[in-house]
């Protein structure tokens, strides 16, 4: 065997790199079962939105944490959620006022709520809050205690999107006849927010926040589902996870861009070969 392949299969006999792969496996598991709900609702931009809004709140949860007895986990849940709905409340009361664009809106909330999460960083050095860790993440800085936290996010929205399957394929059809008919829509509206904001909270310091955007929408574009639910798209966000990680561990790149990059050559591929295919029936 190549001394240089040896080395890298020797890597993951380390805990850290165990923890790593375990962890991006969970959080690619977790973005393959929300990407179809992100993409088919059109809303791949909330996933960007949400990260910038809970960025000032996980600072927040950082410095509460520090110096008070509350659990880490906490602080950064209670943070996050705050900025979360503070955000959300006022893009929506912009939008309905105003009566502009929703992106329009969204926007100015996100580049208001990243402002703040760098000033917020700036006036507590004493916190050594690297913003780099956040925004990009580090798989390998993660514990086994994380791992408990990403498996718990695992289940809460793999049973939050089989359960309501048939409410969620509704909602996506036709909101306001899925109402009309008896389906579920005004629990999907508030659930809805509510996984996004657990998904990019659980993946935040793994890949971080802006590439946790990126993995919740690129498995959808890669392979386009009917249903709100995909095994496929699943299988595919999860050997997307697998082959960054890889990549990120034989160059020594972070596993959150690696990950990515992985999905926009395949997107890059499939796009080139439609083109071939379109040139040829013309």
């Amino acid at each position: 065997m190549p001394p240089t392949l040896l080395n890298f299969i020797q890597t993951f006999e380390f805990e850290f790199a165990q923890i790593a792969l375990a962890a991006t496996m969970l959080i690619t598991l977790m973005c393959g079962c929300l990407s179809p709900v992100v993409v088919l609702k059109q809303r791949a931009y909330l996933g960007d939105t949400l990260s910038h809004l809970v960025f000032p709140g996980v600072i927040a949860g950082i410095v509460l944490a520090k110096f008070s007895c509350i659990p880490f986990w906490a602080c950064i849940l209670l943070g996050a959620s705050l900025t979360a709905f503070i955000g959300t409340f006022i893009s929506e009361w912009i939008l309905k006022t105003l009566k502009i664009p929703p992106d329009a809106s969204a926007i100015i909330c996100l580049t208001s709520f990243f402002a703040m999460g760098i000033i917020a960083i700036s006036s507590n050095k004493g916190t050594r809050i690297d913003p780099e860790s956040i925004l990009f993440g580090d798989v390998l800085t993660l514990t086994i205690n994380d791992l408990y936290i990403l498996t718990l996010s695992l289940i809460v929205v793999f049973i939050s999107i089989i359960t309501l399957r048939k409410h969620w394929d509704a909602w996506l059809t036709d909101p306001e006849f899925a109402e009309i008919a008896g389906f579920k829509v005004k629990l999907l509206d508030k659930l809805f927010p509510f996984l996004m904001t657990f998904a990019i909270l659980s993946g935040i310091f793994a890949v971080g926040g802006l590439m946790i955007s990126a993995l919740l929408t690129l498995p959808t574009i890669i392979f386009q589902p009917k249903s709100v639910f995909s095994p496929i798209v699943v299988l595919i966000s999860f050997i997307g996870g697998i082959l960054g990680i890889l990549i990120a561990f034989s160059f020594n790149w972070p596993v959150g861009p690696s990950i990515v990059l992985v999905g926009f050559i395949t997107i890059l591929t499939k796009t080139f070969v439609v083109h071939l295919q379109t040139k040829k029936r013309i």
